[in-house]
């Protein structure tokens, strides 16, 4: 004997309503992490440029000690442009004006990311545009 169910007659699925709250759950998600997901992005871009302007100070400092004054080029510095030539978002530029100071600057390949400066007082700056 077989009991016989009129209730769940042609119930074998989800209802069109059921699957609609789903979706709009899955937009509502999406929605709030995709932002997110390209701050930390944009963010993680931005970290390769201190470790390599710290590396630069590092270089200017050596510099100096040898030829009493900062280098003005990126090139005469030990490693010259090879040392910097890995960096993916960034290209660095030395301003070094009367050799008894300097700015050594991250430039950005990418739209949106920020500019970076150090300067012999080991300070890093960020700039919405330009170094300065």
């Amino acid at each position: 004997m077989s009991s016989f169910d009129p209730t769940r007659l042609g119930r074998k699925g989800f209802t069109l309503i059921e699957l609609m709250i789903v979706v709009v759950i899955i937009g509502v998600l999406a929605a709030i992490a995709i932002p997110k997901f390209g701050m930390v992005s944009k963010s993680a871009k931005e970290a390769e440029a201190q470790p390599i302007l710290k590396q630069l100070f590092t270089l200017q400092e050596r510099y100096k000690q040898k030829n009493d004054e900062y280098a003005s080029d990126i090139a005469e510095l030990e490693g010259g442009t090879a040392t910097f030539a890995n960096a993916k978002y960034y290209t660095f530029l030395i301003d070094s004006g009367d050799g008894a100071t300097y700015l050594a600057c991250a430039q950005p390949t990418l739209a949106g990311l920020r500019w970076f400066t150090i300067n012999a007082a080991r300070e890093i700056v960020p700039h919405d545009s330009g170094c300065t």
